[in-house]
């Protein structure tokens, strides 16, 4: 028997299957339906036609069939008993970035879908889709292996490994399990206060330990799933692929490449506007600007980025031309007077010897 959560205040009650929040709401669309007091009744007309009225219902597809999420659509996630609504909103953003889909919770001590919409923008098909258990034994019923999560290793001898050990042998499974709506996996997570006791830790087949400082070693709730989900990501992108964005420095493929001719005048510019700010003074300018070719041409540029930097060369050097106008005159003009004392004064007479 699965329990329904009736919302904040109102507890659980008991049904004969998991809860999930589109049941929730189903009472809440119909008063919602209806209009506002004092307001009229909306006019049935046909300008409302009923599309496809006589057309069969079609059947519902069971989930996980072809889901587009690949084997993390059959890893369910389960919390037992998750104290802080943040947490669970934490987790279920962390579940979102990376593609799980199925949430499972088990005596949450509170549960806000507004708020957990609230904090994990962009989550609430997610949301909708939780289901509620009274126990962690009927949460993990259906799954093949049930994994759980531990910040410290127990004495007795159960199998337990890493998230990045364990993680392509779980995707393994559910990819050999094939589609359907069971659970292949399901991995539990704790309370944020204990963890996970003794007993439950006995329903699960193997436990995961997330290597962490052992002065101290315990990790938040959401930090730990997004850990986990990261592995389980990669997992299966490994093994059967997975969409991803794209990570790529991003440049313009639409620009053309710089031809030979265009990069041989960008080293002329370039070369011309380091000597005029004194870059070679005293130095042979050919090691340094064969460093120089090698770096930019690493660089692969494009037309567009050339250009870039001819522009940039071009202005030192008429830079440097203004500055040293502007110096000469101001030479000229504190200079010139004295200039033509000092050759009066200063030239060599005629007797001299």
């Amino acid at each position: 028997m699965a329990q329904e959560y009736a919302g904040p205040g109102r507890g659980f009650r008991t049904g004969p299957a998991a809860a999930t929040l589109p049941a929730l709401h189903a009472t809440r669309a119909a008063s919602a339906r209806a209009p506002p007091r004092g307001w009229p009744a909306p006019r049935p007309g046909p300008y409302l036609p009923a599309v496809n009225a006589d057309a069969p219902t079609p059947e519902p597809r069971p989930r996980g069939a072809d889901d587009p999420a690949g084997p993390l659509g059959r890893i369910a996630i389960v919390l037992h008993r998750p104290q802080d609504l943040v947490n669970v909103a934490l987790v279920v953003r962390a579940m979102k970035n990376m593609g799980l889909r199925r949430l499972r919770l088990v005596e949450p001590e509170e549960f806000d879908e507004h708020r957990i919409d609230g904090i994990a923008h962009g989550t609430s098909d997610l949301v909708e889709r939780i289901e509620f258990f009274p126990s962690l034994e009927e949460a993990v019923a259906d799954a093949v292996r049930v994994v759980g999560t531990t910040a410290r290793r127990r004495t007795s001898p159960q199998e337990w490994r890493t998230p990045e050990e364990a993680a392509p042998e779980l995707v393994r499974r559910v990819v050999e399990a094939g589609g359907g709506e069971g659970t292949a996996v399901a991995v539990v997570f704790g309370p944020e206060d204990r963890g996970l006791a003794n007993r439950q830790l006995d329903l699960c087949h193997e436990l995961l330990c997330i290597p962490t400082n052992p002065e101290h070693p315990s990790l938040n709730l959401a930090h730990a799933a997004l850990l986990v989900f990261y592995e389980l990501r990669r997992a299966a992108d490994r093994q059967v692929g997975l969409p991803s964005r794209d990570l790529s420095a991003g440049k313009d493929e639409t620009a053309p490449p710089a031809t030979a001719g265009e990069v041989e005048t960008f080293f002329g510019v370039w070369e011309e506007a380091l000597t005029r700010i004194g870059f070679f003074h005293h130095v042979d300018p050919e090691p340094k600007m064969r460093t120089f070719r090698t770096l930019f041409q690493r660089a692969r540029l494009d037309r567009r980025e050339l250009q870039l930097l001819e522009a940039a060369a071009w202005e030192i050097v008429h830079y440097e031309r203004r500055l040293r106008i502007r110096l000469e005159e101001a030479v000229r003009r504190e200079g010139g007077g004295s200039d033509g004392a000092e050759g009066r004064g200063g030239e060599p007479s005629a007797d001299a010897g």
